[in-house]
């Protein structure tokens, strides 16, 4: 659709830096915009994150945004599998694909995330805002 977001942020292990096979795809075949954030908490979910969008949090969290600039389709079945989100997956999906207002260069641009969907009041919080990669 000619309404969909062309851009994608990502803030935990898919982000520049990290070499596992589904964010060597996501860096190879899109264009790597640069850094951004949004408003909103980020936890340790595990040995990867979550993040949730708090239009008025002060808290930020950081990552990278790429612009959609080719394969959609492909990029976005790649990273649902990745996600674990869709109808082959369980109801109770730990990720959710939302459109969020992100803050690039003094813009606000539409983008697409995935975004932490369950209760996260007894994960820890990264007040940084921003994950740091152990691969």
């Amino acid at each position: 659709m000619a309404s969909d977001p062309v851009h994608l942020f990502v803030y935990g292990t898919l982000k520049i830096g990290c070499k596992n096979p589904t964010a060597r795809f996501l860096h190879s075949t899109q264009k790597h915009v640069g850094k951004a954030h949004f408003p909103g908490k980020l936890f340790r979910v595990s040995f990867y994150p979550g993040a949730v969008y708090v239009p008025e949090s002060d808290n930020k969290v950081y990552g990278d945004l790429f612009e959609i600039t080719s394969q959609r389709e492909r990029l976005f079945s790649v990273l649902d599998e990745y996600e674990g989100i869709g109808n082959t997956f369980d109801a109770a999906q730990e990720f959710k694909r939302k459109t969020i207002p992100v803050h690039y260069q003094g813009e606000q641009i539409p983008t697409l995330s995935y975004l932490f969907d369950q209760d996260y009041s007894s994960y820890p919080l990264i007040e940084s805002g921003n994950f740091e990669i152990f691969e």
